[in-house]
């Protein structure tokens, strides 16, 4: 999937293993929930595989996009009585994914391979994630901000970027790049050299803190430009925390969901303790600013795939620190997921695969 020269083979199978081994939204509960009748399946991609979502009456289910016997996508199908329908001649899949009908043969019996493959999946942050490979426990990502008191979440549209979502998420983390992308909006680019923060790795994050320069006294109202705390959960979901000197906090949540090596489609939220009364709009309208400000340099990357995570691919300064930690930690995670499950759950802090976070963050 990658171009020549830019990772070894061994870090792209790495990579895509690890990747596969993550939860990552697929769609949201209301689009789901917008399918025709509300009862049909929504096709999704995720890591180059063509998948659906269907609600089968007890939560939604993910399956391979594809019926057993005619190569159809069962997403033009349709859900009747918890069964999943293939819209050309009627064969009818449960919930664990076997073919339970077969309309032209009555009597049966069905083949035995008549399945189609299941996937993880959950309801979180009012989305539906999807997780390719369940051999590791892995955790949903933590939103601080979702059930936090005093908090009013707002869930901006979803968009999707001819970029990486490596790439996207390494945009989001960039410290250096306000001063010249975001000059007047979060930046000013007579203030080019922002500080360099330390990078820890606490089990599935990575997490840094940064205290932006003094910008300009009319910055909007909306803008998120004080103290940040980041927290960067494996390997594609950025949580963000805002505190101001009045005590007011703020707060972004990103997922970049990799549909491919080379598109991505993020999800995010924006939330505030302040002006719960204020106008929402005006809050949404200027990340979409800061989203419209990013997004002609982060998709012109060449090529548009993944990251390099070969020393010398590009050429990084001391102030490229916490994108260089990121591309460090990504490089370990894909051979990790070489060295099989263990190793992998071991590099997250899971107790040898055995236990697996809660979504805020505790062991259960």
């Amino acid at each position: 999937m990658l171009s020549p020269g830019t990772n070894s083979p061994d870090v792209v199978i790495g990579l895509e293993a690890a990747l596969s081994k993550a939860w990552h939204p697929v769609g949201t509960v209301a689009e789901l929930a917008a399918t025709p009748g509300g009862c049909a399946p929504l096709p999704v991609r995720l890591l180059g595989r063509d998948l659906g979502i269907a609600d089968s009456g007890s939560g939604p289910v993910c399956f391979t996009d594809r019926c057993a016997h005619r190569s159809v996508r069962l997403s033009v199908g349709a859900v009747e009585d918890g069964c999943l329908r293939c819209a050309y001649h009627g064969w009818a899949y449960g919930a664990d994914g076997r073919c339970v009908e077969v309309p032209s043969l009555p009597d049966g019996p069905i083949p035995a391979r008549a399945a189609v493959t299941r996937h993880d999946c959950a309801v979180a942050y009012d989305l539906v994630w999807v997780r390719l490979d369940g051999s590791v426990p892995t955790p949903l990502p933590v939103h601080t901000a979702w059930d936090e008191p005093g908090m009013r979440v707002l869930s901006g549209a979803p968009y999707e970027w001819s970029a990486s979502a490596l790439r996207r998420i390494e945009n989001i983390i960039d410290l250096s790049h306000f001063a010249f992308v975001h000059d007047g909006s979060l930046g000013r680019r007579d203030q080019p050299v922002p500080p360099v923060p330390e990078v820890t790795r606490v089990g599935p994050e990575l997490r840094f803190t940064y205290d932006p320069p003094a910008v300009s006294d009319e910055l909007s109202e909306h803008a998120l430009a004080t103290a940040t705390e980041y927290r960067l959960v494996m390997p594609t979901t950025v949580d963000l925390r805002f505190t101001y000197p009045d005590g007011r906090a703020r707060h972004l949540w990103f997922h970049c969901t990799p549909l491919d090596a080379s598109h991505c489609r993020t999800y995010w939220t924006m939330a505030r303790t302040d002006d719960h009364d204020g106008d929402d709009d005006a809050y949404l309208a200027f990340q979409d600013r800061v989203v419209g400000e990013d997004e002609p340099v982060a998709t012109s990357h060449v090529p548009p795939d993944w990251l390099p995570l070969e020393p010398g691919v590009e050429i990084s300064v001391h102030t490229d620190k916490v994108s260089i930690e990121y591309r460090r930690w990504l490089r370990d995670l894909a051979f990790d997921a070489l060295s099989g499950p263990t190793a992998f759950a071991h590099a997250l802090g899971l107790t040898g695969g055995e236990a697996a976070l809660d979504i805020d963050g505790t062991t259960r």
